[in-house]
């Protein structure tokens, strides 16, 4: 694909695959203020199922809205890894399949889980089980565990947690390797990916970061490799140092033509010299 190809593909998604990024954050916050109004605070499993079955509907919307969320990350590292994989031959393109495939897996599991823990409501409620104490909360965990989507959903979970890791590593990885991610952010995303899988929520400040950049709205503009359709690599610290300490092309040809060039003293001097030869001669 030529430059111009790579540049009229990313001009033509960049702006849409922004869109879903930042409309993926917002799903997600939204499922989790709905969460929240429905179901508040509460003391075990016992109480926590009898919020759930008071509240079907909320719990219900807010796995649907996560789901949503989630499966629209897709697009954002769908278009950032194809952008450095068309800068790179060292891309790996047969992971974009994992790339797509994990957010959708994860999206899976918000509506799995969702329904389980409505059928361990329900189960649990028609139990007719009193109080919140530690029997009445042990009834309740077990009756969770014992949920017929729970097996479905726990194979979904692993399956797109590890992909998402592995998806969003090696996508913040080589999009900083060919210029794409600036360092700090394209280290963020690889650290941010490896506990992605305990602290999901924390992702989302790289995603932010990652849809702003797409519409160009970043300090300073997109780094050079965007606009430029091909892979330039962000300097070594060293290379850096190297760089700051060499002088400038001007000053390196200034220097080499005052070493070179006799001064205006000597000149002058072997003037003298020679008028001074002829006077005598004369």
């Amino acid at each position: 694909m030529s430059k111009r190809q790579i540049l009229d593909w990313e001009e033509q998604w960049s702006f849409p695959a922004a869109l879903a990024t930042l409309a993926a954050i917002g799903f997600v916050i939204a499922a989790i203020f709905v969460a929240t109004q429905g179901i508040g605070s509460t003391d075990g499993d016992a109480a926590l199922l009898r919020e759930v079955d008071q509240h079907r509907g909320t719990q219900l919307l807010s796995a649907i809205l996560q789901a949503i969320g989630v499966g629209l990350l897709a697009a954002p590292l769908y278009f950032l890894f194809r952008a450095a994989q068309r800068r790179s031959p060292q891309v790996r393109g047969q992971l974009v399949g994992l790339v797509v495939v994990a957010p959708l897996f994860l999206a899976v599991l918000a509506i799995l889980s969702g329904l389980s823990t409505l059928e361990a409501a329900t189960d649990f409620v028609e139990m007719g089980v009193k109080g919140s104490g530690e029997r009445a909360n042990e009834i309740a965990a077990d009756t969770i565990a014992d949920a017929s989507l729970r097996p479905l959903a726990a194979g979904f979970g692993i399956g797109g947690q590890l992909g998402f890791v592995v998806a969003m590593f090696y996508t913040a990885l080589q999009a900083m390797r060919v210029g794409l991610l600036p360092r700090f952010w394209g280290s963020l995303g690889m650290a941010l990916a490896a506990v992605s899988f305990i602290f999901f929520q924390f992702t989302l400040l790289w995603f932010v970061y990652l849809g702003i950049l797409l519409i160009g709205r970043v300090p300073g503009g997109k780094p050079p490799a965007w606009p430029a359709g091909e892979a330039i690599p962000w300097p070594s610290p060293g290379e850096k140092v190297a760089a700051d300490f060499s002088p400038e092309p001007d000053q390196e040809e200034s220097s080499a033509d005052r070493a070179l060039s006799p001064s205006d003293d000597s000149v002058e001097a072997t003037e003298r010299r020679k008028r001074k030869q002829r006077d005598q001669s004369d």
